[in-house]
Order: C-alpha cells, then structure tokens, then sequence
C-alpha cells in the first residue's frame, strides 16, 4: 500500500509540475515571441523618425504630436486603394489610419510581409510629409522615388539610409518612444523587456560607436539607467517623457552630423 501510494504522490507531482509549466507557473521558462513596438510620432508635415527597419510581427505605432494648423494628419500606404502606386509588397494588407486630429491620436499596424513600405500623409505628401519601413532586411532591387512628389522623394530615407547606422540610430529613437508609449499604456512590464532588450543589445551597436565618438555613450547609458529605475518604482508618466526626452536628444544629434 505504501509503495502505491509513494507512486501516485509521484505522478500528482509530475502532473502539477506540468500544469504549472503549461499555465504559466513559477517553473515556466519565457517562451513568449517579443514583438517589438517602434512608435513614429506624427508631426506637423514629417514622421519622427521617417523611417525604420524592422522584422516580422514588429509592431509600430503612430502618434500624433502636433496638429497647429488643425488640418490633422493620415498614415496611409501607398496602395492603388488610396489612388496611388503600389509601394508595399504584393499581397501586403494596405493601412490608412484616417484623419487623426486629436493630439495623443495613435494608429498601428502590425508587419508581416518582409519587403518595402512606404507610407504618406495624404494632407501633405506634397510637403514632404512620407515614410519607408523595411521589414526582414534590405529590398532586392531596391525600389526608386520615380513617380513621388519633388519634397518627397527629398524627403524619404533611402534603403543604403535605413541599412546602416542611420537605420540603427532611427530604430532606437522610435523603441525609445514605443517604451513610453507602453508605460503610458499601464504596460510598464513590457515596457521595461524592451528597454531591457534594447541594453542587452546596445553595446555592441553601431548606435553606441556613433555616441562614443562624440563623447556622449556614458552619458546616454546613464539616461537609459534612470529611465529603468524610473520604470521600476513605477514613477508619473511626465518623469518618464522627460527621461526618454533626454535619452532621445542624444540621439537627435547625431541625425544631424
């Protein structure tokens, strides 16, 4: 009898242990895919940053920042669906987030095909006001500004652009903002797996060569350092802005050399 009993409190052991693995238990490794969300802020007349290089199931989001005039802004695909040339991959599904007006507005979509997209404000593509993202590597060929607006084709990064460091450097801006996106979101956990991501990775980046050779990768490690201990405690979303702020100004700097 004991030795029965000694085998069934065995097997209750075996079958709890799995439960607990399969529910999501103390003893379950991470077995979930991180989707990443880049965020592009919408401002008046251009996407900050104006372009990305992402991979499958990424997510990005768009948010509007400024609307002055009150004209409002669109994320919209260049698709034969919106009058305008095929600028995505074949069999891609088209997205227009409509007339966002409302500061704090926001529209995302989620990548699956990898290839080209470019993307425009159909208020202001005459302006300037467009976007690539490149998803799952550089195109094959790479596609051409022919048929584009003037300030457009200007304006759009290239895919050489969003292949290199200023890709890199773009990218970090946007999973900065996507961390602040999140946290305003009350999803401060995947908040802090991204930014906790993104500092696994960052030594070795060409976005940390860029900064140490303008003397400034300390200081910018020190600003991610404070915004994960801001993340932590659980600190009022304005400290959180202000620490992305001061992170993503760094950043901002070197777009411009």
């Amino acid at each position: 009898m004991e030795r029965w009993l000694a085998l069934l409190a065995a097997l209750v052991a075996v079958i709890v242990g799995m439960l607990l693995f399969w529910l999501g238990g103390p003893t379950r490794p991470n077995m979930e895919i991180t989707q990443r969300v880049f965020v592009v802020e919408v401002r008046d007349h251009y996407f900050d940053p104006p372009g990305l290089s992402v991979l499958p199931n990424d997510r990005v989001v768009w948010v509007l920042k400024e609307n002055a005039q009150g004209d409002g802004h669109t994320v919209t695909a260049y698709h034969p669906s919106q009058d305008r040339p095929l600028r995505i991959p074949a069999g891609a599904r088209p997205w227009n987030s409509g007339l966002m007006t409302q500061i704090g507005q926001s529209y995302s979509y989620v990548f699956a095909l990898p290839g080209v997209y470019d993307y425009f404000c159909t208020l202001h593509e005459q302006q300037g006001m467009v976007g690539r993202i490149i998803v799952g590597g550089a195109a094959n060929p790479s596609p051409t500004e022919q048929g584009l607006p003037a300030a457009a084709q200007s304006s759009i990064p290239t895919i050489e652009e969003l292949s290199g460091v200023v890709g890199e450097v773009f990218n970090a801006i946007a999973l900065l903002q996507g961390i602040e996106y999140l946290a305003g979101q009350s999803q401060t956990a995947l908040a802090l797996r991204q930014l906790r991501d993104f500092q696994g990775v960052f030594a070795q980046s060409a976005v940390a060569a860029a900064l140490a050779k303008q003397g400034v990768r300390e200081q910018f490690e020190s600003r991610l350092s404070v915004l994960e201990a801001l993340l932590s405690r659980g600190a009022p979303r304005a400290a959180l802005e202000q620490a992305v702020a001061h992170a993503k100004a760094l950043l901002d700097a070197l777009t411009k050399l």
